[in-house]
């Protein structure tokens, strides 16, 4: 069924179920179950005194000095990533823009969030995060009022309810103790549960070497070859690492080549050799010339096109605006002669890809295409285990640092996350079970990470913006300004709208 189709039907009966519940006087305001918008707000006295007695440690105090000073670190942090992403988002193509559904970090509506996983980490995440905020509004003795859930179809929060005039009056340290409280959680949980990650990743071991096929492209190899296949050998020759399939001495393009590959088991199959366009790069001189995907170079300026190696040779032979004599064949085999005009590799860089740019791509030639042997995807498994094990051994520089983590919050939008069956397949794993609890662990750091983020930015009603307010108002008031709370307030008011503005602009920015 649709996913839209069926996020509608659910949607129906849930409104269904409201209209019913108000009916029936089960749901009213001022009552234990209220709405809160479109949501069920279900308020409790059970676990106040919980929170109370916990929250009565001195420890809490010291959790939260510390938490509000992270909290500032990160919200630095994160709005710098946000000014980056603002200037990223121009240099990427409309196809690449990011789905404002991906805005919304609720399973089941975010296409990235698994259900079960993205449920299960979210109720952690919030129902922690929650109580962390009551122990310190215990601790300071600002009463509790309630604590509580909020449904939307799923759990979409958790709350211990404040009396909000104590809080708003307690001295600014208090309030930014208990601001910080939540967050900081967040954060902390993040570090536990990728630690724990990382640490199953590394009990996992590689079933055979080769190279782990991640993604089979649509070309006359597609019925071949399946995702998570492990190439062995190629025309009996051994495969250990990319660069072996990279230069591969393989037959001559559109010939038969008999690949060696495992998946549980060893297995030769027949396949069509060549380099395959995968994609097709829109406006570039590929696209212009009508190349499609699927179709295999014979032949650039007369070079045979064996293996990527020779591709990528014959390209860095030319030069911008050379035409070059280019024979492909089609998805039939058959011969198509093409005379085509490059493009300047580097001007096409400067534009989507900056961070990968570089000097020696200054008038080389480029076609604009993506390729590959065989027309499948791969890399290394030993390589792919030692990045979810520990993206960060290889680190020697902040940009290291940043391109690892970057690479770790990426996972869900590279389809590695949760990791797939084929990927799955390609390790031997300690006990029954690992790759759901793996998967869990993951998850619960994503959400967590995310969510700590968030609320971190220095807008209203996050609680970043309340402790950014707080922070204000103090140096104001240090600064003997009059009015110190609505000058700060003010300020904190231009500074959300700034961030809700600079949020819309990452899904608008490549659209316009």
């Amino acid at each position: 069924m649709n996913p839209l189709l069926t996020f509608t039907i659910i949607l129906i009966i849930w409104f269904a179920l409201l209209a019913y519940l108000y009916k029936k006087g089960i749901v009213k305001k001022g009552s234990n179950i209220s709405l809160w918008g479109p949501a069920l707000m279900i308020k409790t006295q059970r676990g106040k005194k919980f929170i109370e007695r916990v929250g009565k440690n001195r420890f809490w105090k010291h959790y939260a000095d510390f938490g509000i000073v992270l909290s500032f670190v990160i919200m630095i942090f994160v709005v710098f990533l946000l000014l980056w992403q603002a200037y990223i988002v121009t240099t990427i193509p409309p196809s690449l823009a990011p789905n404002p559904m991906e805005a919304i970090g609720l399973p089941g509506i975010n296409p990235i969030i698994p259900i079960g996983y993205g449920i299960l980490a979210l109720i952690i995440a919030i129902v922690l995060h929650e109580f962390s905020h009551g122990f310190l509004v215990a601790y300071h003795k600002l009463k509790i009022l309630s604590i509580g859930i909020l449904l939307f179809i799923v759990p979409i929060g958790a709350f211990v309810e404040p009396d909000e005039d104590r809080l708003l009056k307690a001295d600014r340290k208090k309030r930014m103790r208990v601001f910080a409280a939540g967050p900081t959680t967040n954060i902390i949980l993040a570090v536990v549960f990728l630690i724990i990650f990382f640490a199953m990743m590394n009990t996992v071991s590689v079933k055979q070497d080769g190279l782990y096929i991640s993604n089979v492209h649509s070309t006359l190899n597609s019925k071949v070859f399946s995702p998570g296949d492990i190439i062995v050998e190629v025309n009996g020759e051994k495969v250990n690492n990319i660069e072996s399939l990279y230069s591969v001495n393989a037959p001559d393009p559109g010939e038969n080549v008999t690949v060696k590959i495992y998946y549980n088991e060893f297995k030769m199959v027949n396949a069509t050799s060549g380099v395959f366009i995968t994609s097709v790069v829109k406006g570039y001189p590929a696209y212009n010339a009508h190349l499609q995907e699927g179709w295999i170079f014979y032949s650039i300026n007369h070079t045979i096109i064996k293996n990527e190696k020779d591709f990528f040779d014959s390209l860095n032979l030319t030069r911008a605006g050379q035409t070059v004599k280019v024979v492909m064949l089609d998805e039939k085999l058959n011969f198509r002669v093409f005379n085509i005009t490059l493009a300047d590799k580097y001007d096409y860089y400067s534009k989507y890809a900056p961070s990968l740019n570089k000097e020696s791509y200054r008038g080389k030639g480029f076609i604009g295409v993506g390729a590959s042997y065989l027309g499948v995807s791969v890399v290394d498994p030993h390589l792919l285990k030692d990045l979810l094990s520990n993206p960060y051994r290889n680190v020697k520089s902040t940009g290291d640092f940043f391109s690892s983590t970057f690479f770790l919050i990426g996972l869900p939008f590279a389809g590695l996350m949760p990791l797939p069956t084929s990927f799955e397949s390609a390790f031997s794993v300690p006990f029954p079970g690992f790759w759901i609890t793996a998967n869990s662990m993951y998850w619960i750091f994503w959400i967590n990470l995310m969510l700590g983020l968030t609320n971190l930015l220095p807008a209203v009603p996050l609680d970043g913006g309340y402790l950014f307010k707080d922070l204000m108002e103090g140096t104001f008031r240090k600064m003997k300004v009059k009015n110190a709370d609505r000058k700060a307030m003010s300020i904190v008011s231009i500074v959300s709208l700034l961030v809700f503005l600079l949020i819309i602009w990452q899904f608008l920015g490549p659209r316009i």
